[in-house]
């Protein structure tokens, strides 16, 4: 079994340049457009195959979703809608800038010190590990090894999901970068022993024009190679 876990595409909160969790919003047209892009590009592996479809309840997640499997000629598969898969909720950390939340929060770090995350008023690393574990016991172990899976999320969710099914420690969630929008991360499932393997890590090398402004500065932090353990 494949594992796509895939990032939303852009959504109108991603251009506000304010830190955005829990607050709904839709895709904007560029978002469109990069979901269609990643459709076109994974579909020649998906669209023979038997396929389950996840996604956070979220609207950019379901419309990712949905464009989705429209581009792959698989719009009649049934979305399974989860909030084990939303994002993590940031609390007070909800709407401010980038620099307001280090002048306020300076010990907080979502980049490299993820794994020691309490979001105050939300949540913490940890509650979001525990929601990753209960969708992989209650929804991916009863999946079929000769299916595909589609898995639709948010970037840190995204970032502790391949963390937790890839088994490594905790501290390893610190080299992964931020995910882009529409990124995709395979993982394929053992058929005996149902451990993960790493296939490809934030590919989203069908974006071209449409990547987003920046996305290699602020992006890609981490300072050493998720794939070395």
């Amino acid at each position: 079994m494949n594992l796509y876990l895939i990032r939303h595409a852009e959504s109108y909160g991603n251009i506000k340049g304010k830190i955005i969790s829990t607050t709904d919003f839709e895709l904007t047209e560029k978002g469109i457009a990069q979901a269609q892009r990643l459709g076109k590009k994974i579909c020649s592996e998906l669209n023979k195959t038997p396929l389950s479809a996840y996604c956070s309840p979220l609207a950019r997640a379901g419309q990712t979703l949905t464009e989705i499997l429209r581009s792959i000629g698989r719009e009649n598969t049934e979305i399974t809608e989860t909030d084990l898969l939303k994002e993590m909720d940031l609390g007070s950390l909800e709407g401010m800038t980038w620099e307001e939340r280090k002048q306020k929060y300076p010990e907080i770090d979502l980049d490299k010190k993820l794994s020691l995350l309490l979001a105050p008023g939300g949540e913490s690393y940890n509650d979001v590990k525990n929601r990753c574990k209960m969708f992989a016991e209650t929804c991916l172990e009863k999946e079929d090894n000769e299916k595909n899976v589609i898995i639709v999320s948010h970037g840190i969710t995204l970032r502790i999901l391949t963390n937790t099914l890839l088994n490594r420690p905790d501290e390893d969630v610190n080299f992964l970068n931020w995910t882009e929008n529409t990124s995709l991360t395979e993982l394929f499932r053992d058929k005996e022993s149902h451990t993960y393997q790493l296939v490809r890590l934030n590919d989203y090398s069908h974006l071209n024009e449409l990547k987003t402004a920046g996305y290699e500065k602020w992006g890609l932090f981490a300072e050493r190679d998720y794939w070395i353990k």
